[in-house]
C-alpha cells in the first residue's frame, strides 16, 4: 500500500471510534421531505444495525451504536442519491456534522428498469485497465444507452473485485463508472480489501472512503436489492467467504419493511453455491435464504468468473456472473475457464415480470449461442456441437435436419475448446505466462446432435424460458 493511502486509512479508523449517539436528519426532494413511499410510511434509515423511518415531514432520529461507520438510507423507488463520482452517495459518516439527505427525482414508468449486473471487473495492472476501458465499459455505456433511448431506466451493480489489490487506482476507476452516465451500486470483493492488514474492519477502510458502506440496501421499480459482504477478512489475502452474524440481523429488521411476496435481489461477492464444489456452501447460505421465505429472491454473484444461473430452492434462484474480464483480462482471450464469453447479465423489470438475458461484449442481444461445426469439437468427430452459455433447466435446445423436426439436442460435459485453444496457442508461442488459468468443466453449456451424412442444411433452435428464439441455419457440407 502506497504511504498517502495507509496514512488515510489510518485517520479514518482513529476518526470513526466514536461513542454511541443521537443522530437527527431529514430526506428530502426539491426541498420537501419525503415519507409515504415506503410500508411503514416514510423512508428507511439505519447504521448497519438499528433501522428506523422518517416521519411525515422527512425527519428521522437513529440511536446508532459506536461501531457503526455510516449512517444510511434506503433509496425508495422513484428516488436517487447523487450519483455525479459514478456511485450513489446515500450514505454520510456517523461523525459527519448534517445527517441530511437530499435525494432526486429517478422515474421508473409502470416500474420499467434495467439493471446490469457485472462480474469481477478487476483490473490489476495497465494491460487490464486498458482493456477494460477500451472493451468492457465502452459497451456498458452503449448497451445503456439503447434503453435510455427508449425511457427506460438503467442502473448496474457490480458483484466485487472491482480491482485486483491495487486500490490506489479506485479513482481512476470511479472516473470511469462516472462516464456510463447511470448509477452504479458496488459489491465489496476479496480483491476490494487491503491485504496488508490483519483485520478484517481495517482492511474494509480504503473501500468505505470510495465507496461507503460495505453492505447497504435500495429500491428501485418493484424490487428490493440488499447488498451484502461475504468476505470475512483475515489479512494476506485469507479469508472465509460467509455472510456475518451483524449483517443476518441487519437483514431480519430491514426485511419488516419489504412487503412479502415481493422481488428481492440479494447481491454479494461469493456465491453461496458453486456448482462444481458441492461440498462448498457458503457461511450464512442457509440462513439468509431462511430469512427471506416468504420473497421471491433472485441471488446475485460472482468471484468463480465463471457462469450458472442455479435454482436453489423454490423460492430462490443464484446468477453466479461470469468475470466481465474473462480468464483475469488473459492476453486478448474472450472468454472465462468455463467458456463463457466476456460479458454481463441483464435484469429487466417490466410489468409482466422479470427477465434475463447475457449481454456478451461487442456483440448485439441476440449472441446467445455459439455453433461448432461438424469435426471441430474435440472428442465429436461426427457430431454438431453448440454452447448455450447463459442455459438453466427453462431453455429448450432443438434442432431441426432438412426441416424435419428432431427434437432437443443432448447435453455433455466438456472443457470448453474456444478457452483452450487460446491457451494452447499462448502456451505454444511462449506469449503468455498461464499459471492460475486452468480450464473448468462445463456442467451445463454444451449441446451436441448428429446429423445424417446426406442432409444438407441443419437449423438450431434455442428457446430461453421466457420464449425468446435465438435460430441459426448451418449448412452440413
Amino acid at each position: 500500500m502506497k504511504k498517502g493511502i495507509f496514512f488515510l486509512v489510518l485517520l479514518a479508523f482513529i476518526g470513526n471510534c466514536s461513542i454511541a449517539r443521537n443522530l437527527k436528519g431529514k430526506v428530502f426532494c426539491s426541498g420537501k421531505g419525503l415519507s409515504g413511499v415506503v410500508v411503514g410510511g416514510g423512508v428507511v434509515v439505519t447504521d448497519g444495525i438499528n433501522c428506523t423511518v422518517t416521519d411525515k415531514n422527512g425527519e428521522y432520529q437513529l440511536n446508532t451504536d459506536s461501531t457503526s461507520d455510516f449512517v444510511f438510507i434506503v433509496t425508495p423507488s422513484g428516488y436517487i442519491a447523487s450519483y455525479a463520482t459514478g456511485t450513489p452517495c446515500f450514505y454520510k459518516s456517523v461523525s459527519a456534522h448534517n445527517h441530511d439527505f437530499e435525494l432526486y427525482e429517478y422515474s421508473v414508468p409502470q416500474g420499467t428498469y434495467t439493471m446490469f449486473a457485472v462480474g469481477d471487473t478487476q483490473p490489476g495492472s495497465d494491460h487490464d485497465y486498458e482493456r477494460l476501458e477500451k472493451e468492457g465499459f465502452p459497451d456498458l455505456k452503449s448497451y445503456g444507452e439503447e434503453y435510455r433511448e427508449k425511457n427506460i431506466p438503467v442502473a448496474a451493480i457490480l458483484l466485487g473485485d472491482m480491482v485486483y489489490d491495487n486500490q490506489e487506482t479506485y479513482g481512476r476507476f470511479k472516473d470511469n463508472l462516472r462516464r456510463l452516465g447511470f448509477p452504479v451500486y458496488p459489491v465489496i470483493g476479496n480483491h476490494d480489501h487491503e491485504e496488508y492488514f490483519d483485520n478484517g474492519q481495517k482492511s474494509e477502510l480504503v473501500y468505505k472512503q470510495f465507496f461507503g458502506p460495505n453492505y447497504y440496501a435500495f429500491n428501485m421499480g418493484r424490487d428490493y436489492y440488499i447488498v451484502l459482504d461475504n468476505i470475512d477478512y483475515r489479512g494476506n489475502r485469507q479469508y472465509d467467504e460467509r455472510i456475518t452474524q451483524i449483517q443476518l440481523e441487519w437483514v431480519k429488521k430491514y426485511v419488516e419493511y419489504i412487503p412479502k411476496g415481493s422481488q428481492v435481489f440479494v447481491a454479494m461477492h461469493a456465491p453461496a453455491y458453486i456448482y462444481y464444489l458441492p461440498e462448498r456452501v457458503m457461511g450464512g447460505a442457509k440462513e439468509i435464504m431462511d430469512i427471506l421465505k416468504d420473497y421471491k429472491v433472485s441471488i446475485l454473484s460472482g468471484h468463480t468468473h465463471i457462469h450458472s444461473n442455479l435454482k436453489l430452492r423454490p423460492n430462490v434462484r443464484e446468477h453466479m456472473i461470469a468475470s466481465i474480464g474473462g480468464a483475469w483480462w488473459l492476453g486478448n482471450c474472450k472468454y472465462t475457464y468455463d467458456g463463457t464469453p466476456m460479458g454481463y447479465q441483464v435484469f429487466e423489470s417490466t410489468p409482466s415480470g422479470l427477465q434475463w438475458h447475457y449481454k456478451t461484449l461487442g456483440k448485439p442481444r441476440n449472441y446467445q449461442f455459439k455453433v461448432y461445426p461438424i469435426g471441430t469439437f474435440p472428442g465429436h468427430t461426427n457430431e454438431l456441437c453448440i454452447k448455450v452459455w447463459n442455459w438453466d433447466e427453462g431453455w429448450k435446445v432443438e434442432w431441426k435436419e432438412d426441416g424435419k423436426d428432431k427434437g432437443e439436442m443432448k447435453s455433455f460435459p466438456s472443457i470448453d475448446p474456444d478457452y483452450t485453444w487460446y491457451l494452447n496457442r499462448s502456451a505454444a508461442d511462449g506469449t503468455l505466462n498461464l499459471k492460475g488459468t486452468k480450464p473448468q468443466e462445463n456442467a451445463y453449456a454444451f449441446f451436441a446432435a448428429t446429423p445424417a451424412a446426406d442432409s444438407k442444411t441443419i437449423e438450431i433452435i434455442v428457446t430461453d424460458r421466457f420464449g425468446n428464439k435465438y435460430v441459426q441455419l448451418v449448412s452440413n457440407k
